[in-house]
């Protein structure tokens, strides 16, 4: 009977085993992932399909069609799907997921197994006793275990909206830059095609001797400097394209036409009443309060003991007997004070790290409007008074050149000042859209964030 019983308790315990996972190695492959980063492209159907879905949470007007270029609106989709952080991010949420979905299972099964021999003679030298113990979650400790992992994976989606959020506003930042860099860079190239006019009286004035040569190279001056001007401003306008696809989590080499935005700043901006929720940084620092909330509350039933017990069989003298095991700790002296003294020190980290960030963000909120009316009221005059005035010069040299009376001196700096008043204004105009910027990004997304856990999975 006994060898049948022990039998029966080994082959339980082979059936558990086989039903562990095994092991399945995934070894990295640099290539086939260096093939499939160039091989990315805003033309992939599952870029077309999450602009669809985020078109439905968001209310785009605009649908994603890439047949006249690629805009601001369809390259932040882009790099919603690709961006490299945006993918860690989603990532570390899927770990917080894992954790949750398996947070509330119980304990395994403990098999133990005793045998004694009796030394003298005796009919039955064998004592032998087989138990299987449980713990039975009494405490209420699993309950509460799942609460965490959920409220931890709750703040991972909010990490990774602030983190897509964060992604956008950076994305139109370095957007707005480089379309302001094309605007100066057809500034730069319409300024040196007038200058090669110019050039070509002043070299006629110069060799029929009614201009120095001093004063003829002052032109020439001008147009090596203002060509060295526009190399420059190519240069930085590839080196934005670049990061731009990089934002967008795109190879440099990536076919891909961008289209530029315009550098208008809105009217109106918006207010937020509840910043506290719409900023993504806070609703962050608010779902980190509530993992600390319920890491204390677990910390509190960890003193509450769970019951083991252990049923079993044994044998002793031949004779067949039924074993009960039953433990239970008595939290008579540790009562898990150091857990609950730690518990309580993070929430109180936690409750200062969110109050301490409204703090600063309302009063990055302030300087943020602040900066941007200077910008509005320093774009305003340039572009009513300086811009229109600096115009006005230049139409009046032109109208008086075209009567014969030629003042090449007077040509040049007029069109020095009208060039660097129009850059003016593209600088100001430029600042003005990052200022907005500066207050949207602290204001939270106009739109209600929709946090989808499977997306952590599906990029």
């Amino acid at each position: 009977m006994q060898p049948a019983r022990t039998g029966a308790a080994a082959a339980c315990v082979f059936a558990a085993l086989s039903g562990c996972q095994s092991y399945d190695p995934r070894p990295l492959d640099p290539s086939a992932h260096h093939g499939a980063w160039l091989a990315r492209s805003p033309e992939h159907e599952g870029v077309a399909a999450f602009a669809r879905r985020l078109a439905m949470n968001e209310g785009h007007p605009a649908p994603y069609d890439l047949t006249d270029g690629l805009s601001l609106q369809e390259g932040e989709t882009v790099a919603l799907f690709f961006n490299p952080d945006l993918r860690m991010a989603r990532l570390r949420a899927g770990v917080a997921l894992a954790s949750a979905e398996h947070a509330r299972l119980w304990e395994d099964p403990v098999l133990g197994v005793d045998a004694e021999r009796i030394l003298g003679s005796v009919d039955h030298p064998w004592v032998l006793g087989v138990s299987l113990g449980f713990t039975l979650p009494i405490s209420g400790r699993l309950a509460v275990e799942e609460s965490r992992a959920h409220a931890a994976h709750r703040a991972e989606l909010r990490r990774v909206l602030a983190a897509e959020w964060s992604a956008r506003l950076g994305l139109r930042a370095t957007w707005l830059e480089w379309s302001s860099q094309q605007l100066r860079a057809e500034l730069s190239g319409d300024l040196l095609g007038r200058l090669e006019s110019i050039l070509a009286v002043v070299s006629r004035l110069e060799q029929a001797g009614e201009l120095s040569r001093i004063e003829a190279r002052l032109f020439r001056i001008e147009q090596m400097t203002r060509s060295t001007e526009w190399r420059a401003i190519e240069a930085r306008t590839s080196e934005l394209e670049l990061t731009l696809r990089a934002l967008m989590g795109l190879a440099p080499a990536a076919p891909l036409g961008l289209v530029p935005t315009s550098l208008g700043a809105p009217d109106q901006l918006r207010t937020s009443s509840d910043l506290d929720t719409r900023n993504p940084t806070l609703a962050a620092l608010r779902a980190d309060y509530e993992v600390s909330e319920e890491a204390l509350r677990l910390e509190i039933r960890e003193q509450y003991p769970d019951i083991t017990i252990g049923p079993g069989f044994g044998t002793d003298e031949g004779d067949s007997r039924v074993l009960l095991g039953l433990s239970l700790p008595i939290p008579l002296w540790n009562q898990n004070r150091r857990g609950i003294a730690e518990a309580v020190a993070q929430r109180d980290l936690a409750r200062g790290a969110f109050e301490t960030a409204i703090e600063r963000t309302g009063a990055s909120l302030a300087m943020a409007h602040g900066r941007h009316a200077a910008a509005r009221a320093h774009r305003a005059a340039l572009e009513g008074e300086m811009v229109p005035m600096v115009e006005e010069q230049d139409t009046e040299t032109r109208r008086v050149a075209d009567l014969g009376q030629v003042d090449t001196l007077l040509l040049l700096e007029t069109l020095a000042r009208l060039h660097d008043a129009k850059n003016a204004l593209i600088d100001a105009r430029l600042a003005e859209a990052i200022a907005a910027l500066r207050v949207e990004e602290l204001t939270g997304p106009p739109f209600a964030p929709v946090a989808d856990s499977s997306e952590g999975t599906k990029r």
